[in-house]
């Protein structure tokens, strides 16, 4: 056997015995093959879950997520609604996380992947905690792995730390998961804003018809005009998708006078009517939804009577060609779409009710930019 012969056959058996090696580092339950979930009986008893804990260093309590009735809700923030979507993905990741791939059981070497002890006052992970399930779950969560899917964990208590398959959420902070929406009116509804700015005169940006391509403002200061003709349509946006950044109880704010007040009107005659408050470079709302019938009837798009089918008052004898031949059904399949659509929509007046039960009760932290689209000073507009 030739030199070049033996050279490549012993780099073939160490290339060989080095994969090996790999492969078995990266089977996480025994016999190889499908590694078992970190949590085998978790999925089966997540209905039993009552609250979710996530400690930061120094073992401190940063969120309690907490099951009151059927809703979930964040304690650090008055038991506001949390936001159940990310919780459900939360949980779920913990409950299918496998372990593909072990890691140190050093604990000098713990704090390169961000699992060492929550306890610790430098600590860089968290530990997050699953009540109620008869499983205990107590997962130290560290670093990101390689990829978007993957990261660093060790069961509290277990010196073995792993690479799992999953992204878990390392939230940290209560307003993370507040549920974010507020309230989301399309811009095609809004028929006018009244405004008031810290203080000065209030002046009203309106549209009086949905036709109208811009808002116009009634009643400039004298030798003042527009900027430009669309100057005002910011208010069509300014409730479109309105979320919070943060919340807190009304009742911090009684005894403090708005800085800025708006009263946004929509064309089907759903009243929002805001007051504003600036403290500490910090930016604040309230909002109170009503219902105008007076103005939604006014506004009221008349319904199109039903044609009648030709050949109706000619003795019945002849049907349209079309409905005859079965044309048209799939425009009639359309419209009764269209209608079980509308019907599962809440009226207006049932929008306003929902809309005053879920903001009843609190202020909430915006950020500057919606704001400023909410409470715009009349300078902005002219000149």
């Amino acid at each position: 056997m030739t030199s070049r012969r033996l050279l490549t056959l012993s780099i073939a058996a160490i290339l060989a015995i080095v994969i090996g090696l790999w492969l078995a580092t990266r089977q996480a339950g025994s016999g190889g093959g499908e590694p078992e979930a970190l949590y085998p009986k978790l999925k089966e008893q997540l209905d039993s879950l009552t609250a979710v804990r996530i400690y930061k260093a120094g073992d401190a309590l940063a969120v309690q997520l907490q099951k009151q009735n059927d809703d979930w809700t964040v304690s650090e923030r008055s038991n506001y609604p949390a936001d159940e979507s990310k919780l459900s993905k939360l949980v779920l990741a913990i409950a299918e996380a496998k372990p593909y791939e072990q890691k140190t059981s050093k604990p000098e070497q713990y704090p390169s992947l961000g699992v060492e002890d929550t306890s610790k006052a430098d600590a860089s992970g968290i530990r997050i905690e699953l009540v109620g399930p008869a499983e205990p779950v107590n997962l130290i969560v560290g670093r990101s792995g390689p990829g978007t899917d993957s990261h660093y964990v060790r069961r509290a208590g277990e010196a073995q730390s792993w690479l799992i398959d999953e992204h878990i959420d390392t939230s940290s902070t209560p307003e993370a998961w507040l549920r974010k929406n507020i309230i989301d009116v399309s811009a095609d509804r809004i028929h006018s804003a009244t405004v008031t700015h810290e203080g000065a005169k209030p002046y009203t940006a309106i549209k009086t018809s949905r036709a109208d391509a811009n808002f116009k403002v009634e009643k400039l200061p004298k030798g003042k005009k527009l900027k430009y003709d669309s100057v005002a349509n910011t208010f069509a946006t300014a409730l479109s998708a309105f979320t919070l950044s943060d919340v807190r109880p009304a009742s911090e704010f009684e005894s403090i006078e708005p800085t800025d007040t708006a009263t946004f009107k929509t064309f089907d005659g759903l009243v929002v009517s805001l007051k504003g408050w600036t403290r500490d470079d910090k930016h604040y709302v309230a909002l109170e939804p009503t219902f105008d019938s007076a103005l939604a009837e006014r506004f009221k798009i008349p319904t199109a009577p039903e044609e009648k089918s030709k050949g109706e008052g000619e003795g019945g004898a002849k049907k349209d060609d079309a409905q005859a031949s079965g044309e048209g059904s799939d425009a009639k399949t359309e419209d009764k779409k269209d209608e079980a659509e509308s019907a599962k929509k809440p009226s207006v007046e049932e929008e306003a009710k929902q809309a005053a039960e879920r903001v009843a009760g609190w202020v909430y932290e915006i950020p500057q930019y919606k704001y400023e689209s909410l409470f715009k000073p009349l300078d902005q507009l002219v000149e």
